[in-house]
């Protein structure tokens, strides 16, 4: 027989805002890298100038473009700032309830020893995007590391891409067998 499980209102509080938000950052990202890419809004400004027998260069059309993008962009940061918050209160209200649910380190099952696993890459994984994303926010092109902590702002992307795939897999799953309520306790608690 499953374990009965009991997500309290901060857990269930936290849990949904950081999936709205995560959502939210990654739906910046692909805006940004597609319809919202510098070069292509820079050749519709182009385009609009030359259609109105004016024209300026293509550097002056990215730096226009840039700006336009910019201000949809500041949302990527402030949404940020918002995960930062929601990690550092779930790490302090994981002192009362524990941050890993299986605790990966007691004797459980290896299933759940796994899932505790998985929960703290998730978690390693998000502290490294603030971290790396204040970083390149507030320290900018003249940090010594602002490369690097670009790089690895984008990779640990693909590992919170890849937890969110498993984890809902894994719900899916798991709520087709033996744990029929587990999205509706995700959500009523």
């Amino acid at each position: 027989m499953a374990e009965q499980l009991h997500f309290p209102k901060l857990h269930r509080l936290i849990h949904w805002l950081l999936a709205f938000s995560i959502l939210f950052i990654l739906l910046t990202i692909f805006l940004r890298s597609t319809w919202m890419d510098k070069t292509h809004i820079a050749a519709i400004i182009q385009s609009g100038f030359n259609s109105d027998s004016l024209s300026i260069t293509q550097q002056q059309a990215i730096t226009i473009a840039k700006s336009i993008r910019n201000e949809m962009f500041q949302w990527h940061y402030i949404v940020g700032y918002f995960v930062g918050v929601l990690v550092f209160l779930r790490v302090y209200y994981s002192k009362k309830v524990g941050l890993f649910m299986p605790n990966p380190f007691k004797k459980n099952s290896l299933h759940d020893r796994l899932q505790g696993l998985l929960y703290i890459a998730f978690y390693l994984f998000l502290a490294s995007i603030v971290i790396t994303g204040l970083v390149i926010h507030f320290l900018g092109h003249d940090f010594i590391l602002y490369a690097q902590c670009k790089t690895f702002h984008k990779l640990s992307w693909w590992g919170i891409l890849g937890f969110m795939l498993i984890h809902i897999g894994g719900v899916i799953f798991a709520n087709g067998r033996d744990n029929k309520d587990t999205i509706t306790k995700m959500i009523n608690g």
